[in-house]
């Protein structure tokens, strides 16, 4: 049993690392796309490329199965809906943009590693 929830851990924190290392391309590519490209292209363009790597990472290296691609773009949607509906819940109440997105990050990284566990990568 020990070694099963070893091998859970080291999915999410793969899940977590890839992740982590996607945002900061697709970031990079965001920042470089600003120069010749309009923002709202820009950052639509940047947002695929965030969810294509994503996509890939997920399914042949953190979950190692063959995934529902649409099911990852419902994720995608309702993950950016989300987001933007818990930081803007939160800052009415008070709280500053800043910290609900420190409080509500967390919670969507989580969200979406067991969605896409269960829902987008199950077996």
């Amino acid at each position: 049993m020990n070694n099963l929830k070893i091998l859970k851990l080291n999915s999410f924190i793969k899940f977590v690392f890839l992740g982590g290392l996607i945002t900061i391309l697709s970031n990079g590519s965001l920042l470089l796309m600003l120069y010749v490209l309009p923002l709202g292209l820009s950052t639509f363009l940047s947002r695929i490329f965030h969810a294509y790597l994503g996509y890939l990472a997920n399914k042949y290296s953190v979950f190692k199965r063959k995934g529902k691609p649409i099911a990852y773009i419902l994720l995608v949607i309702v993950s950016w809906l989300l987001q933007w509906f818990l930081i803007k819940t939160l800052s009415n109440l008070g709280f500053s943009y800043i910290f609900s997105v420190i409080i509500v990050i967390p919670f969507l990284v989580l969200f979406s590693f067991v969605s896409q566990k269960y829902l987008v990568f199950r077996k």
